[in-house]
């Protein structure tokens, strides 16, 4: 059920430029998104990415992946080898030592630890800016002109940075109105555990933990790896999210190209349908998503609706099946690029297309819905006849 959040609890968004989109950004958020816009694309791109270009982009997510792992080895190889050396400098060999004894171990091997996990956190985020500057040069979106520009510079930072989406009201609609506060709360929690906090966690973990068992005197043989794979993992994750961000608005603008370049023939009616798909398909994706913001935002200029908008999908949904077969594909288009381009598709997004699809008279292929996500995050354009093919 649709549970809308107090208002007084989020900020009022009626531009999507960085101190809305980031209504309070810290310096570091300031910061890389200054240096994303520095080092973004000298000059706008209208298509998207050619093939060369998202070749490019892959080797650069290739690059940075491998750099993180490679960081991972080093640091667990430190950290293995300085805990083979002080067990033998320092406790001679006594693995059963009492606590008093090995007191001077452990103080100076967590800070050892401290100090490598430090600078090997902050190698990845300098991985993952530099990746990110990288994508966004060779994916030809600028970072720096436009409102617009300043929204896709301060989300990539963002993501470069681990931080979730802000709490923020999108020309009133609320994206987290489907979420909970306690899990909202849990979600920001679980996002400050990321990066810094769980790669120290898992190193505490192996000497704490795995050290007690069997494997004790393997610990330091595969810390490396392990330090690796976690590393690779982030980082991973990073790049493929800075991938949607930075080629989502591409399939916006080709949508808005196709079908509402010229919106003088639509009638309001229509008008109103085309906003609340938008603004419901952001609310079931339960995230501020900066390519959905985009889209929202071209759509309002597009239909020259200016006004913040009180969702109703119920209502709305009832017009569906009055529309014109030109109208329900420009509806049924904008749902399935909406429904791809944010940060996963979520089964109510699903549902909510599937449901648009059964008005229409049309059947959903959800496979090639999830099979456009993946062609997406590939660098693939979005068509006219790929949208078709998701339905029939």
């Amino acid at each position: 059920m649709h549970r809308p959040h107090l208002a007084g609890n989020k900020h009022e968004a009626t531009v999507p430029t960085a101190d809305i989109y980031s209504p309070q950004p810290n310096i570091l958020e300031r910061r890389f998104a200054a240096y994303l816009a520095q080092r973004g694309a000298d000059s706008a791109r209208v298509a998207p990415p050619s093939r060369a270009c998202v070749q490019s982009i892959n080797r650069v997510s290739k690059w940075v992946i491998s750099l993180s792992a490679l960081a991972g080895i080093i640091s667990g190889g430190l950290i293995g080898g300085a805990e083979i050396w002080m067990r033998q400098s320092i406790l001679d060999g006594l693995d059963d030592a009492g606590w008093q004894a090995t007191l001077p171990y452990w103080s100076v091997f967590y800070v050892l630890v401290g100090m490598i996990s430090a600078i090997e956190i902050a190698l990845l985020y300098a991985l993952a800016l530099g990746g990110i500057a990288r994508v966004t040069q060779h994916s030809g979106l600028a970072l720096a002109g436009g409102r617009e520009d300043r929204l896709f510079a301060h989300s990539l930072a963002r993501t470069a940075l681990e931080f979730p989406s802000p709490q923020i009201l999108i020309y009133g609609i609320d994206p987290y109105a489907y979420v909970s506060s306690w899990k909202l709360m849990a979600v920001n929690i679980a996002y400050k555990l990321k990066v810094g906090v769980s790669s120290f966690i898992l190193r505490v973990f192996l000497r704490r933990v795995a050290a007690r068992m069997a494997i004790r005197g393997m610990v330091p043989l595969f810390a490396g790896p392990l330090y690796a794979a976690w590393n690779a993992y982030i980082i991973w994750r990073i790049m493929t999210e800075a991938r949607v961000r930075t080629l989502g608005p591409f399939a916006a603008d080709n949508l808005i190209a196709a079908h509402f370049q010229n919106t003088d023939d639509l009638d309001d009616t229509e008008k109103d349908v085309s906003l609340h798909a938008a603004g419901e398909m952001l609310t079931r994706g339960r995230d501020a998503h900066p390519n959905h913001i985009y889209l929202i935002t071209r759509l309002r200029s597009a239909l020259d609706r200016h006004t913040n908008l009180k969702l109703d999908w119920s209502s709305m949904r009832d017009h569906l099946a009055a529309l014109d077969t030109t109208g329900q594909t420009r509806i049924l288009d904008l749902l399935t690029v909406s429904c791809v381009i944010g940060a996963r598709i979520h089964r109510d997004q699903m549902a909510l297309l599937r449901d648009a699809c059964r008005d229409c008279g049309a059947t959903l292929h959800e496979d090639r819905i999830y099979a456009l996500r993946k062609a997406l995050k590939r660098g693939q354009p979005i068509t006219d006849k790929d949208l078709s093919a998701t339905r029939q």
